[in-house]
C-alpha cells in the first residue's frame, strides 16, 4: 500500500516537472516571436541623376556680305579719267553738270569689272547705254553706266573683278566725247567719290 502511494507521488512530480518544462519552452519561443526582426542595413550609394546636356544655340548663319570698304576698291576699267567727281563742264553738250562718280575713257567693247563683289539689283537700258547696279552690302552700292553691253542679270551674285559689261561708244546724250563708261559709288544712297576708296597703290 505504501509503495503504491509512493509511485503515485513520483508520477505526479514527474508530470509536474514535464508541465513546467513545457511551459518554460513555450514562454521562451513566445519571447523570440515577440522580438522585432532587425533587417540588415544596406548602405546604398547615392545615385546622382545625370544633368541634362545644355544645348548650345547655334548662331544664325549669315550670308557672306560683299566687300564694301573692307577690301580695296578695284577700278572697273583701266583708262584715263575724263571727268572727276562733282560739278563738271561738258564740252560735248556745252553745259555744266553734276558728275556723281568718275568718267573713264577706254576702248569701246573693253570689259568692265565689278569694283566689289555683291548682288546685281538692276540691269536697264538708258539712252546713254546699259546700266548695271550692284548691292555691295553695308549700305554700299556701285553703279556702272554708259555700257555697250550688260553681261549680268538682276539677282545674280558677282565677285570682285567679274565682268559686268563692256565700255560703250559716245552718243548724242553723252557728256564726254569718245568711248567711255561712268562709275559711281553710293553709300546710304548718297554719291561718294570713288577715288577715295582706291587702294593707295592704285
Amino acid at each position: 500500500m505504501a509503495s503504491r502511494t509512493m509511485w503515485r507521488i513520483v508520477a505526479a512530480v514527474a508530470a509536474l516537472m514535464v508541465a513546467v518544462g513545457v511551459g518554460i519552452t513555450i514562454a521562451i519561443h513566445g519571447a523570440h516571436r515577440m522580438q522585432p526582426v532587425k533587417a540588415p542595413i544596406h548602405h546604398h550609394r547615392r545615385v546622382t541623376k545625370p544633368q541634362p546636356t545644355r544645348r548650345l544655340r547655334k548662331k544664325p548663319h549669315r550670308q557672306p556680305t560683299a566687300q564694301p570698304i573692307a577690301a580695296p576698291l578695284m577700278m572697273p576699267v583701266g583708262g584715263k579719267i575724263l571727268a572727276n567727281f562733282g560739278w563738271q563742264y561738258s564740252g560735248a553738250l556745252n553745259e555744266w553738270y553734276y558728275n556723281p562718280g568718275v568718267t573713264i575713257a577706254a576702248k569701246a567693247g573693253t570689259p568692265v569689272h565689278a569694283a566689289w563683289g555683291g548682288t546685281v539689283t538692276k540691269v536697264m537700258s538708258l539712252p546713254t547705254g546699259w546700266q548695271v547696279t550692284i548691292d555691295n552690302g553695308d549700305q554700299f552700292a556701285t553703279n556702272y553706266s554708259h555700257l555697250e553691253q550688260a553681261k549680268v542679270k538682276s539677282g545674280q551674285s558677282v565677285t570682285q573683278g567679274e565682268v559686268v559689261g563692256t565700255v560703250g561708244n559716245a552718243n548724242l546724250y553723252s557728256h564726254q566725247a569718245g568711248p567711255h563708261m561712268n562709275f559711281q559709288i553710293y553709300h546710304h544712297q548718297k554719291a561718294s567719290n570713288p577715288v577715295g576708296y582706291l587702294h593707295p597703290s592704285s
